[in-house]
């Protein structure tokens, strides 16, 4: 759901450059464009605002500040600064309210990768991303650049000289690594996605929408157009060392092929109409091209004919990558059913293609191999993964991009846990100055988390999962639940009692640090999402709407009327009498947002109300007036006269938030998809 926002944000900036809105990029003078309200931060409804004034259905007067150079219109090149700005947090003032701290080194998407050896390399990405890394991919840099259009395309010819491509006819070139990048004039603002550049840096070919193909013989000093003969988007190139000979594919599946350098482009029969988004040629005979729909083509013959193959998947693939004439990857969109990227690999020259584990939640874009053992892959959020082995991927990231359902700090302290998808943990002992990821020895998803003290933590999840650390997250060991149901959430009192909750209405009690887990009756059947505990006085809350409380530890259980069938996803108690539920419907066309009050214990739950619509995924307070809540589409909601009013903060990014914790009234911290980690130090004010 939360990616159909975001995508629905880059369709109507699309839009916009269809009906000829785009033109040349200028320069964009303030850092704040799109802050309509003045507020320091840009969300959804103004980035709304900017394309119905970019429409022409809006006046400029909507949104003063999205004209960024001052021409009195707003264009795609102030939409994209804006959405920037949003995803980034960058309209801000010193003391932000919320900031980033995770994923590292940057949150924007990564689209291309290039290694020109195994140690230097480069990738590149949403907004103006370059990072770059000097140690095999082990650790990254952020090189920042004067442009915020997106690149699509990285190529370097050693670890000196290279370029990149992009968005609104962005073409970038270095000298020096990557310290300094200098624009060369395409003479054009069509998206340009691939670049290829031959040994010598001086013949090279760029690739883009609307058939788009340029050529240049003196390193890019000049970019001439070469006739295509489509108003297809291209999206690969692929060059041989002759300079002659070459190959493009393309939407549709198009397949272009030259052997004079460009002169003339002959299409080839593919023998699909699938988009193809990447290729790659082991030889001057043997191509691979994948695409939309798991497509797969192999060529033996230098494209005289093309056969699909099987690749044992239907999801989106959009690189390929081969290191000799057998050994190759292709990566792609994540799974509907696994929920983890795609990564195909094949020894036989992709006659045949195995699915490798990428156990991470966002879509890989572009893989780059160096050997048999050693491959890179980039993707959504920032993901950066490597293999070392040929099959085995680790995660290059400081701390996980996967979602991130929960966090748990413990109290008074500033070290912290944040858990997630496919076994994520990350770990600070800063305050979030830095996380760094933790080996959790599953792959299992990771719901819950609640920490003693610095050193004492459990967390909860899938197939009935419970770690333990008395080590600060140095080694989690596992426990002995006897149940196989998903658990998604947990409270601990002290060292020694503890609660954890879940499917069909599991609820799981300790008294000895988890050495032994009991079942209790919890008197429903529904899911229950979220626990909390106030001495021996519990509730736990989960699908329609439920709640159960217990005032004896667990030994019984008993339901409370919430007077909504809404699922209900946190609770926190700020006493044995005060008490607050959140919930929703999480849903892009008619959303429901749920706040519950309680001063009686929960003999009553009143509703509250904000100017949200959005489900709440999490809640967490320091006392009976003050609490933050924290759900979809980057949605923070604070209270500090408890509940009667709610007042959105900005969290500086639209993606979900699904946790929140705080150690007092000015620290604390958020967590959602795509890694995302946030931190306040000023009570999100």
């Amino acid at each position: 759901m939360h990616r159909t926002a975001l995508q629905w944000i880059v369709l109507v900036a699309i839009a916009v450059v269809i009906v000829g809105i785009g033109a040349a990029r200028s320069a964009v003078a303030q850092s704040c464009v799109g802050d309509c309200d003045g507020s320091g931060a840009v969300d959804v409804t103004e980035i709304i605002k900017m394309v119905n004034v970019a429409l022409g259905t809006s006046p400029v007067t909507d949104c003063t500040s999205g004209d960024g150079d001052g021409n009195g219109s707003i264009d795609v090149t102030e939409i994209i600064a804006a959405v920037n700005n949003a995803l980034n947090n960058t309209c801000a003032v010193p003391g932000s309210p919320w900031e980033l701290q995770n994923p590292s080194p940057t949150g924007d998407d990564l689209f291309a990768m290039n290694f020109v050896d195994a140690q230097n390399g480069w990738a590149v990405g949403g907004f103006g991303d370059i990072i770059h890394t000097t140690d095999g991919g082990n650790t990254w840099d952020f090189q920042p650049i004067d442009q915020e259009a997106d690149l699509f395309g990285v190529k370097f010819l050693d670890a000196q000289t290279g370029w990149a491509v992009g968005d609104v006819g962005t073409i970038l070139h270095t000298t020096d690594a990557g310290d300094t990048w200098a624009p060369q004039t395409s003479n054009t603002t069509e998206a340009l996605n691939a670049i290829v550049v031959l040994g010598g840096g001086l013949n090279g070919w760029v690739v883009g929408t609307t058939g788009t193909i340029l050529h240049t013989t003196d390193g890019g000093a000049t970019w001439n157009p070469q006739t295509s003969g489509t108003q297809r988007s291209l999206n690969a190139i692929v060059m041989l060392g002759d300079g002659l000979t070459g190959w493009i594919v393309g939407n549709l599946g198009t397949i272009l092929h030259t052997t004079d350098g460009g002169a003339s482009w002959n299409p080839q029969t593919s023998n699909t109409g699938r988009d193809l988004f990447g290729l790659a040629f082991v030889d001057a005979l043997t191509g691979i091209a994948v695409g939309d729909d798991g497509t797969i083509l192999r060529t033996p013959d230098g494209g005289t004919t093309w056969t699909v193959q099987s690749s044992g998947t239907t999801n989106l693939l959009l690189g390929v990558a081969f290191v000799d004439t057998q050994n190759g990857w292709a990566v792609g969109d994540v799974d509907p059913d696994t929920g983890e990227a795609t990564i195909l690999h094949t020894t036989n020259g992709g006659v045949s293609w195995a699915p490798q584990d990428s156990l991470n939640t966002n879509a890989l874009f572009a893989v780059a191999a160096f050997s048999t053992q050693v491959a890179w892959g980039v993707g959504g959020g920032g993901t950066l993964l490597g293999t070392v082995d040929g099959s085995t991927w680790q995660q290059l990231n400081p701390a996980s991009t996967n979602v991130l359902f929960g966090v748990a700090f413990a109290p008074g302290s500033s070290a912290g846990f944040a858990v997630g998808d496919f076994g994520a943990i990350a770990h600070t002992g800063d305050g979030g100055a830095t996380w760094k990821s933790e080996t959790s020895g599953t792959d299992a998803g990771l719901f819950a988390a609640s920490a003693i003290d610095p050193l004492l933590a459990w967390v909860v999840g899938d197939f009935g999962t419970i770690l333990q650390t008395t080590d600060g997250g140095v080694v989690w060991t596992p426990q002995t639940t006897n149940t196989d149901v998903a658990l998604f959430g947990v409270k601990f009192i002290d060292g020694n009692a503890g609660w954890a909750v879940g499917e069909s209405g599991t609820i799981l009690h300790t008294t000895n640090g988890g050495a032994r887990w009991d079942a209790q009756t919890s008197n429903t059947t529904s899911s229950l999402n979220a626990v909390t505990f106030i001495d021996v006085n519990g509730w736990a809350v989960g699908d329609d709407g439920t709640i159960v409380h217990t005032s004896n530890g667990g030994a019984t259980w008993t339901p409370q009327t919430s007077n909504t069938t809404d699922s209900l996803y946190g609770v926190v108690c700020a006493n044995a009498v005060t008490c607050w539920a959140v919930g929703g419907t999480p849903d892009d066309t008619n959303p429901t947002e749920v706040i519950l009050h309680t001063t009686d214990g929960g003999a009553t739950w009143n509703p509250q109300t904000s100017d949200s619509a959005d489900a709440l995924f999490a809640i967490s307070a320091v006392d009976t007036e003050t609490a933050w809540a924290v759900g979809d589409f980057g949605l923070i909601l604070a209270t500090t006269d408890g509940g009667t009013t709610w007042t959105l903060q900005d969290s500086g990014g639209i993606d979900p938030l699904n946790g929140v914790a705080f150690v007092n009234a000015q620290t604390g911290w958020a967590v959602g998809d795509r890694g995302t980690i946030i931190r306040t130090t000023s009570g999100g004010q």
